[in-house]
């Protein structure tokens, strides 16, 4: 086995030498289930062509030629090495053939089993992994817990909701005594969910095992979402008492405090493990996050500049000293931290985070090309920095730069819908109107039921007064979907205008502007209120919002139509 390792290593360390190496075809490489070296020469010709070509870095072919080798031999070390080449590669299908053939020679091995049933999953064969895994969790001597939270894992990012369910009822049917496998299924429901389904897991996974503080901390996580959160905390608070020396989970419980914003709470929770533990780097850190809480930056920085120091918690330090800075507008001392930040989770959220530092002291050619460099970094991230890098320039009200680079985010990634209302909206500033209505229409394509692209399609017909009718129907199924959102009331209202129905119009645009004083809002229901005779209602709305929004479009717009209720 290990030969097979060794020599797969050593053909990718190849693409990273500029040295030739000589890799020898070791005897277990070459033996058929013990004995001599096959006779077949057409086996031997395909095991040398493999181990050349991962010499040389050509992993395709080196694959093709295991795969063609072990067909020959069904020897178990060519199986292993094609295995773990095609999951190099990402090719799952040849994954999947290679370690099947694996599992036929070696049956009994649970690693093998585990690997084709993950396999399985990936591709969408749910049940024939379901087959395989129940079978994984009937050998005796398996690590149940690990199994099934590593299944849970697998589920979330590769299998849908329903599938994902329908796979752990199943096994919950085969074992149900099986404390652990409720316990998964809780964790599952809840990334899903479905609360009062992963609450009932944890009670069946707690009248198997009623002092499982695992089960016991995510019970209190579910009642907690759904709003129980007396009943949440008093749970915590009386496995804490039944372990009161149990550092973890009085830990645990501070941090839930943290969050219902108990912070009074957690920090004497953390004093009490800090009292006992003083360097318990992990108390040491949430005092620090409640004291940011608390506004307490100065004695954050403290601990923070301590935790620094530690191997373990430097990158978060770095992080929420950059966050303080931050806060405190110390800019500049800001970026700083965060670009300290080289490994780690929060490698994303720091660049995210300078990028904004960077904003707030007016470098915009500075972040727009941090943003360039962090599409680089995070590919799977570059939607959202496009949109950020969008959002920067039409702040600014470069609007042509906004539109070519979602323009160009477009051409990466085709049809994306938020993509193309980001650019519909700038289109509507550079009077596109061609492409703000082709670029709504392809979103409701993919989406009829889109409130917001039915809501902005419609305004812009109305607000040029086009196809009132056809304006009008598109705003009111927005309004269906969402009766109470002031900008589709507003918009109702506004074509009601345009339609000459000023009484409607008063109505909509009343009730948009009691939910929400926008002045894009103030400035419709006060250029109705003027048209229909009320001026002093008019001038009265638009004067507090010239107060308050001296900069703004809108009232400016409505400024230079009716100067004289500005006088």
């Amino acid at each position: 086995m290990a030969s097979a390792v060794s020599l797969l290593v050593s053909g990718c360390a190849a693409t990273n030498s500029t040295r030739t190496e000589t890799v020898a075809i070791s005897d277990d490489v070459l033996s058929v289930q013990g004995k001599s070296p096959p006779q077949d020469a057409n086996a031997v010709y395909y095991i040398l062509a493999a181990e050349l070509a991962g010499q040389r870095g050509q992993y395709d072919a080196a694959l093709d030629n295991y795969l063609k080798a072990s067909a020959l031999t069904r020897n178990v070390n060519m199986l292993q090495r094609a295995t773990q080449i095609a999951l190099y590669l990402k090719k799952t299908d040849k994954a999947l053939e290679a370690s099947s053939a694996w599992l036929e020679r070696q049956p009994d091995s649970v690693d093998v089993r585990r690997l084709t049933a993950s396999l399985l999953l990936k591709s969408g064969r749910v049940d024939e992994a379901a087959d395989h895994l129940i079978v994984i969790l009937g050998t005796p001597g398996v690590d149940i817990e690990t199994t099934v939270i590593d299944l849970v894992k697998l589920l979330n990012a590769e299998v849908s909701k329903e599938d994902s369910l329908r796979l752990m009822r199943r096994l919950s049917e085969r074992f149900p005594r099986m404390a652990e496998l409720h316990l998964a299924s809780a964790l599952l429901a809840v990334d899903r969910g479905e609360l009062q389904y992963a609450l009932n897991e944890t009670d069946k996974a707690l009248t198997l095992h009623p002092n499982w503080m695992r089960a016991r901390l995510l019970q209190a996580q579910v009642l907690s979402r759904m709003g129980d959160s007396q009943k949440a905390k008093e749970i915590m608070r009386k496995a804490m008492e039944g372990e009161p020396n149990n550092f973890r989970l009085r830990l645990v419980y501070a941090q839930y405090l943290a969050k219902s914003g108990d912070l009074r709470g957690a920090t004497k929770e953390l004093e009490k493990i800090l009292a006992r533990e003083p360097r318990n780097e992990d108390a040491l850190l949430a005092m620090a996050m409640v004291q940011m809480d608390s506004r307490q930056d100065a004695k954050a920085r403290q601990l923070l500049e301590r935790l620094a120091e530690s191997p373990n918690y430097r990158m978060q330090s770095y992080f929420y000293l950059g966050l303080i800075d931050a806060r405190e507008r110390r800019f500049q001392s800001a970026v700083q931290w965060f670009d300290k930040v080289s490994d780690g989770p929060l490698v994303l959220d720091a660049q995210v985070n300078a990028v904004t530092a960077l904003i707030f002291q007016g470098q915009t050619a500075d972040a727009r090309q941090r943003l360039v460099e962090v599409r680089k970094q995070f590919p799977l991230q570059a939607l959202r920095m496009y949109m950020l890098e969008a959002e920067l320039l039409t702040k600014d009200r470069h609007y042509a730069e906004a539109f070519d680079l979602l323009s160009q985010a477009l051409q990466e990634m085709p049809g994306q819908t938020d993509l193309l209302y980001a650019r519909a909206l700038v289109a509507e500033e550079l009077k596109r109107e061609d492409v703000l209505e082709a670029d709504l229409r392809a979103i409701l394509e993919k989406k009829p039921d889109d409130s917001n692209a039915l809501n902005a399609l419609g305004f812009a017909l109305a607000d040029r007064s086009e196809r009132l009718d056809e304006a009008k129907r598109y705003i009111a199924k927005a309004l269906q979907l969402k009766p109470d959102e002031p900008a589709i009331l507003d918009s109702y209202g506004w074509v009601s205008y345009r339609m000459g129905d000023n009484v409607t119009a008063l109505e909509y645009l009343r009730r948009a502007y009691d939910l929400l004083q926008d002045p894009e809002i103030g400035s419709h229901l006060g250029e109705v209120l003027w048209e229909s005779g009320k001026q002093d209602d008019a001038k009265a709305i638009w004067k507090a919002l010239l107060r308050k929004n001296p900069d703004n479009d809108d009232i400016k717009k409505v400024m230079s139509r009716y100067p004289e209720a500005f006088k």
